[in-house]
């Protein structure tokens, strides 16, 4: 009798710990699918950014004014400048870092300088990518500022960084390697 007992309760613990997952199962995947929906509906307020022809972009997206577009044209090209040229530093260190650790003995205290470089690097290139969007919102209304939210949040890559402009030909990655030839 007393091994019916015990198959009787081991029966219950098993039901009762089966009843108590699922029940937290589904209350999980409700859960996850609502955050989900959440994600999905962000991603459709996404804004298509092209890869050239910014200028053109913003001005019609936010209806700027002449003078607005101007400012934005300055702003635009001072923070390529300027990127590209932290972008062109961090590159050249990385390459330094693929050179060490392609040796034999590499220096793992010259390894770890270049890290915090490109680290500087990469936090110059964030203050600058913060400074362009408030310079640039330091020129519009509010119903520009809530636009230029929406396409700045688009332009984010996952690294949080703007996405660059490509195959435009005066882009600062063309003009730099101009430079260097």
């Amino acid at each position: 009798m007393k091994s019916n007992n015990k198959i009787l309760i081991w029966t219950i613990i098993i039901l009762a710990v089966t009843n108590i997952s699922t029940v937290g199962t589904i209350i999980y995947h409700n859960y996850f699918q609502q955050n989900t929906i959440d994600c999905n509906e962000e991603k459709t307020n996404k804004i298509e950014v092209p890869d050239t022809r910014l200028g053109k972009f913003f001005r019609e997206e936010l209806n700027l004014s002449y003078e607005q577009h101007q400012q934005f044209r300055t702003f635009r090209q001072n923070f390529h400048y300027k990127a590209g040229n932290i972008t062109q530093k961090m590159q050249m260190l990385r390459n330094d870092m693929l050179t060490e650790l392609k040796k034999e003995n590499s220096n793992t205290v010259y390894l770890h300088k270049l890290a915090k470089e490109i680290g500087n690097l990469h936090t110059e290139l964030k203050h600058l990518t913060f400074e362009y969007y408030l310079d640039m919102k330091s020129v519009c209304n509010d119903d520009q500022k809530e636009k230029l939210y929406q396409i700045f949040n688009s332009m984010m890559n996952k690294n949080a960084e703007i996405k660059m402009p490509k195959k435009h030909p005066q882009n600062f990655q063309n003009m730099n390697l101009r430079k260097l030839n």
